[in-house]
């Protein structure tokens, strides 16, 4: 799994080799790194680290053996995404659609309609972290039921 980590590091020489230590002994394979040097906040230099980890425990004990160290973790966010292609018919409110999207995690990539105000077909490309697809859809099943609209989803 690829995961970003943004830490927010003291700037003294040896602290982000603590950090790179914790990732080497839990399986992580460091993709880049990103030292914003430029962007100190009071004394913490944030550097975001991209890292390919074999599974989640290891990325968790990863984040643990930083934190262990005094390093904290500011962010973890998964950088694999999963693409799902979802059609509603029937009337929906597409800003609160893309607000629930936007607040579960997902991104709309794409969105066409046809069909006029009478009968409305929404075609939506979703962007979503790997694991939180299941969620978005079943919180969209909500939705269309709530606006009696019909969800239909790939696969």
């Amino acid at each position: 799994m690829r995961v970003k980590l943004t830490l927010a590091l003291t700037d003294r020489p040896g602290v982000l080799l603590k950090a790179l230590e914790q990732i080497a002994v839990n399986g992580g394979n460091i993709i880049s790194i990103i030292h914003r040097r430029d962007r100190i906040t009071s004394g913490y230099v944030p550097v975001s680290i991209n890292i390919e980890f074999p599974d989640p425990s290891s990325l968790e004990r990863a984040k643990k053996g930083i934190e262990a160290s005094g390093i904290p973790v500011i962010e973890a966010e998964t950088l694999e995404k999963s693409i799902s292609t979802v059609i509603l018919v029937g009337r929906v409110s597409i800003e609160a659609l893309t607000e629930k999207l936007q607040e579960l995690g997902s991104r709309v990539a794409e969105i066409s309609m046809i069909g006029g105000l009478t009968s409305p077909c929404l075609k939506l490309v979703l962007e979503a972290p790997s694991g939180k697809l299941q969620t978005i859809l079943s919180a969209l099943e909500k939705l269309a039921e709530k606006w009696n609209a019909l969800l239909i989803t790939e696969g």
